[in-house]
């Protein structure tokens, strides 16, 4: 039983290790800085482009982190069970919006109308919920900030009146410089084998 854990232990470290090279928080900053763009210049092709480096993850993953801690593979059955709940949320929220700003669902004007104003804070919510639930699978904790994160940053923008595409690339903006540090650090604290061959030559 003790060998166990400390194997599920080693395997968690090993996971978390995998995922510090800030990969996954550079394209999730990219995500919001092209929704940010996309709500200026109201072209989704921006949102698209923002997105597109997810393509890239797999051959970046390869040129980067695994020359410098190995391959590991890893269980796959959390990463689905993530993307369905993701998907199940915000199918639901895409739902709940058309009724609501179609004017199909029975509310009151007033509900309505603040719903409309304040739309960005539910969208803020949705998206801080999948992030809680990305780190409780993936037990990656850095991913609980970036939820406190996003709800702070939407709720704040909202109060003091700023513009919602300032607060949402402000959002995007500090992940992905997050993400930079991140795979600075990583880079400085794991050296691809080359590099160590070039060191040790010196």
């Amino acid at each position: 039983m003790s060998q166990e854990k400390d194997f599920k232990k080693l395997q968690q470290r090993t996971y978390q290790s995998y995922h510090q090279d800030g990969l996954i928080d550079m394209i999730i900053g990219m995500g919001f800085i092209g929704f940010g763009l996309n709500m200026v210049f109201d072209n989704s092709a921006l949102l698209f482009m923002a997105w597109l480096p997810i393509i890239f993850y797999v051959p970046f993953k390869n040129r980067i982190t695994v020359p410098r801690i190995g391959y590991v593979k890893f269980s796959g059955s959390n990463t689905r069970l993530f993307i369905l709940v993701a998907v199940l949320l915000l199918v639901s929220l895409a739902g709940i919006f058309f009724f609501l700003f179609t004017g199909q669902a029975n509310i009151s004007p007033q509900l309505s109308a603040w719903i409309r104003q304040y739309h960005m804070l539910p969208l803020g919510g949705i998206a801080a919920l999948c992030f809680v639930g990305a780190g409780l699978l993936t037990g990656i904790t850095r991913l609980y900030a970036y939820a406190i994160l996003i709800i702070g940053m939407f709720a704040a923008g909202i109060w003091l009146g700023i513009q919602q595409s300032i607060f949402v690339m402000a959002t995007g903006l500090l992940i992905e410089a997050v993400g930079i540090w991140l795979l600075v650090r990583f880079l400085r604290k794991y050296p691809s084998v080359a590099e160590e061959s070039a060191n040790e030559s010196r």
